[in-house]
């Protein structure tokens, strides 16, 4: 942990703050982060996530001295920053990339980050998908990648902007979980549950969350088909069914885990080790029926994905091949 020299600064209202400067003679991001995740209201730690979406009438630039922060780091509620609680400018410096198809591709990916993560989203999204789909990704416009504080997710994928955890979503599981979203629409290639459930705006309510269901489920398969080192929370909410009291129920932390690692097996033929392209879309497609996964159930919704999907297509059109471990379903 780097020791920075701290510089008072008095301001009108009286208040004195005592600022972290590097040596350069500006606050370092990390502190002013620090600071805007401390900043505590009527008791309770502010809502980053909606102090981010409500942009303040004074947003100041990311590079600031002591003494030009100091209104923020007193009072961040009123004033913003850009990239630490405002979005900031798209980051878009190339000149490293050298490879064409590839230089063609970020010229269509608009990064909103601090100016030192740019390179790390650059190089998670080029390891979460060969090149051919990567074009597929882009190829219906611009993709915006925000990586800003969300509230309760580790990514979020909103049109054509994914959103990333400042804390928990910069890695390639949470890009590869939301990047799916955006093949399962864009990519015409794809057939059976790797293609998109969400084809309306037009449904109900209750229709509509069991479709979001339905997607999360086969996005989530896809995740562990693919991702180096997958993780998903949904696994919190996979069916299981309990012998002892002969109900449905969600599982404990151990349970969730447990059918998260075997789904990883399953949908990697049992290596353990991400596929690719069309391997990852022909396992799933072959083993999202038997998976645990399949029988996601997220609040809210009436159905468990594998019986949403059986309203729309016959299961036996699946031709799934018979699980490694015997499971028969499994949801996340």
């Amino acid at each position: 942990m780097q020791n920075y020299k701290i510089e008072k600064v008095k301001l009108s209202n009286g208040h004195v703050c005592n600022i972290p400067v590097g040596n350069d003679g500006f606050v370092p991001v990390e502190e002013m982060i620090k600071r805007f995740n401390s900043v505590v209201e009527k008791g309770h730690i502010r809502n980053r996530s909606k102090d981010y979406d409500r942009e303040a009438s004074v947003v100041l630039p990311i590079k600031l001295t002591a003494r030009e922060a100091a209104v923020w780091w007193d009072s961040p509620n009123k004033y913003d920053i850009e990239y630490i609680d405002a979005p900031g400018k798209v980051q878009k410096n190339l000149k490293y990339i050298k490879d064409p198809e590839s230089r063609k591709i970020h010229e269509k990916l608009d990064i909103i980050c601090l100016p030192s993560e740019e390179r790390d989203i650059r190089r998670i999204i080029d390891e979460a998908y060969p090149l051919e789909e990567r074009q597929k990704l882009v190829k219906n416009g611009n993709v915006t990648v925000v990586v800003r504080p969300l509230e309760d997710s580790a990514g979020n994928i909103i049109g054509r902007k994914i959103e990333l955890d400042r804390d928990y979503g910069k890695n390639n599981s949470t890009f590869v979980h939301e990047g799916i979203h955006l093949l399962r629409k864009d990519d015409e290639s794809r057939s059976g549950i790797t293609k998109t459930s969400m084809t309306s705006s037009n449904f109900n309510k209750t229709t509509e969350i069991n479709n979001l269901n339905l997607e999360e489920s086969c996005t989530v398969a896809e995740q562990m088909a693919r991702g180096k080192n997958p993780s998903s929370g949904y696994y919190q909410f996979v069916q299981i069914f309990d012998e002892n009291k002969k109900r449905w129920r969600y599982p404990t932390e151990k349970e969730a885990l447990d059918m998260m690692r075997k789904d990883r097996a399953i949908f990697t033929n049992g290596t353990n080790k991400p596929l690719k392209g069309k391997a990852a879309i022909k396992s799933v497609n072959d083993n999202w029926s038997q998976s645990n996964i399949s029988r996601l159930k997220i609040k809210g919704s009436k159905t468990r994905a594998i019986d949403e999907f059986s309203k729309h297509t016959k299961m036996n059109e699946l031709k799934p091949k018979r699980s490694i471990f015997g499971f028969r379903r499994r949801s996340s």
